[in-house]
């Protein structure tokens, strides 16, 4: 489980091969910038409506929309009757954050203001039709729609549009016929694609709108939507994303891509088995080649067990690309496995040639803080434990493990209980946050419990991570009846991960304390299918 984080980074940025660099450090600099130019010139300047007006834009693209209500308001109010260009598109943006709050009768209330400006502007006429959309009102919003369509009869969004009302309405087949139109009017637009697969959803036609991913996907503006839409539609309806998948490599047998997205998915949902076969079809033919594709065909080998398979396909991975740590720690893993196990000397060196590329990469420093844990050298552990934390002082899982190092080996209560403390301060996005393990080690199992549940019942049942984390849970709470229950869950729900089942025992999250239940391996033996290829 704890190479899980970087699936979905690696699907969605290096799904094609490319490397796309991450430039969100680079925006933010950019957007203060920007932010401090209006600021400052306002300050000097509160009556500008033209600059205040701007500043309003900024903020609604930052994420403020509070601080953009407040300077679309005051652009209003100071803007005179004359400026019509800049008051219609003040009362349209108001409109817009009107709608984001649901307040949709002071939206329309703005879109009337902004029609009265300028009555010619489809622009007011589609927010029209969406707010009455929203409101549930579709004649008006089919009115408004169609009559756009008079004005600009190959407009594809109110063609969308209109195919979302008859979808509501459960007309799927005039739903369709709109959706339709707009692809044959637009075959090379990828947006007329993303429409129909949405309504296609809307329908229940799922295994329709996944095929229609894939035909947006192949497109070279799609910018990655579609296989965003993959990975979200794969949350509820994973067999019928990969039937699609599979379906595309049949008939495409030569297309990497499609291997490579299948494999992805898979992965993100712990199917390691499915995703070796898609891994191997794209290797074994030499349809791509780069680092991490190695990389995941190690990942899943190591998960199904076959530690020497997987350390031959890390080693391809770093002779790929010898400046990423990542591949050093997934070999230091597998190493630690192989033969008879205990190969501490060894993975600590590869794990060193990783803190060699990178002294503060935390995944290094988390698994040689474990493995001078399972060699009982506590001491020496915690000080590496400390630099994780430096390095990124909101990482659950760094916090997690020192925490209970302090407390099981070091009898440092205090410090242990500022982590797990620190923890709970922590988002609690997903089963990730630990935060249910903090309140255990806080004495507060029933919280603890609750957090579980909570967890299963907001995350996706595919691949069953959250029954995993919740049998974790209650097997370190020493409740091993229903740890079994989740258990089985888990693998009901397709987990693949054979290692994290039956051998896994790195602190914090395992299952150790159950696999001397006669139980236990039941459930292994009646779930055979989930650790295999295909």
């Amino acid at each position: 489980m704890r190479f899980k984080k970087f699936l979905v980074l690696v699907a969605l940025v290096l799904i094609s091969g490319t490397v796309f660099k991450v430039a969100a450090q680079s925006d933010d600099k950019i957007t203060q910038a920007v932010m401090k130019v209006y600021n400052d010139y306002l300050a000097k300047n509160p009556n500008d409506y033209n600059t205040l007006f701007m500043r309003a834009n900024q903020l609604f693209f930052n994420g403020d929309y509070q601080g953009a209500m407040n300077d679309v308001d005051r652009t209003i109010q100071l803007a005179p009757a004359k400026e019509t260009e800049l008051l219609f598109d003040a009362y349209m943006l108001r409109s817009k954050l009107h709608e984001l709050s649901r307040n949709y009768d002071a939206a329309l209330a703005d879109v009337d203001k902004a029609s009265t400006i300028d009555p010619n502007s489809l622009a007011w006429v589609d927010m029209k039709g969406k707010l009455a959309y929203a409101k549930g009102d579709f004649t008006t919003a089919e009115t408004q729609f169609k009559t756009i369509l008079q004005r600009v009869p190959r407009n594809f969004d109110a063609m969308y549009s209109l195919g979302c009302i008859e979808a509501d309405r459960g007309n799927a087949e005039d739903a369709m016929n709109w959706v339709n139109q707009a692809v044959g009017l637009f075959p090379a637009e990828p947006q007329v694609y993303m429409n129909r697969a949405h309504v296609q959803e809307m329908l229940g036609k799922y295994r329709d709108a996944a095929d229609t991913y894939l035909i947006a996907m192949s497109s070279t503006d799609d910018n990655g939507a579609a296989i965003s839409q993959l990975f979200n539609l794969a949350d509820n309806h994973y067999d019928d994303v990969i039937a699609s998948l599979r379906s595309a490599t049949d008939d495409n047998p030569r297309v990497g891509i499609f291997y490579r997205v299948c494999s992805a998915i898979a992965l993100k949902y712990n199917h390691y088995g499915q995703a070796l076969r898609d891994l191997k079809a794209i290797t074994d033919n030499n349809l791509l080649e780069y680092s991490t594709i190695y990389n995941d065909e190690a990942k899943c080998l190591y998960q199904l067990g076959d530690y020497d398979q997987a350390y031959n396909y890390a080693n391809k991975a770093i002779a790929s690309d010898a400046t990423n740590p990542d591949g050093y720690v997934l070999r230091s893993l597998i190493e630690r496995r192989q033969g008879k196990g205990n190969n501490f000397t060894t993975a600590i060196n590869t794990l060193d040639q990783a803190l060699v590329l990178n002294p503060d990469h935390v995944p290094a420093l988390m698994e040689k803080a474990r493995m001078l844990i399972e060699q009982k050298k506590y001491k020496e552990a915690l000080p590496i434990l400390d630099k994780a934390a430096t390095a990124e002082p909101e990482n659950p899982e760094v916090l997690m493990l020192r925490g209970w190092l302090n407390k099981t080996h070091l009898k440092n209560a205090s410090a242990a209980t500022a982590d797990f403390q620190k923890v709970l301060s922590l988002s609690d996005d997903d089963v990730t946050s630990l935060r249910g393990f903090a309140l255990h080690e806080l004495n507060r199992d029933t919280e603890a419990a609750a957090w579980a549940e909570d967890k299963i019942h907001e995350s996706p049942a595919t691949g069953g991570e959250a029954y995993y984390y919740a049998a974790a849970l209650q097997a370190a709470m020493g409740n091993k009846a229903q740890a079994l229950k989740y258990l089985e869950s888990c693998l009901a729900n397709g987990f693949g991960g054979l290692y994290d089942i039956k051998v896994n025992d790195a602190p914090y999250v395992n299952l150790a304390s159950l696999r001397s239940e006669p139980t236990f391996n039941m459930l292994i033996n009646q779930s055979q299918f989930n650790f295999q290829e295909r």
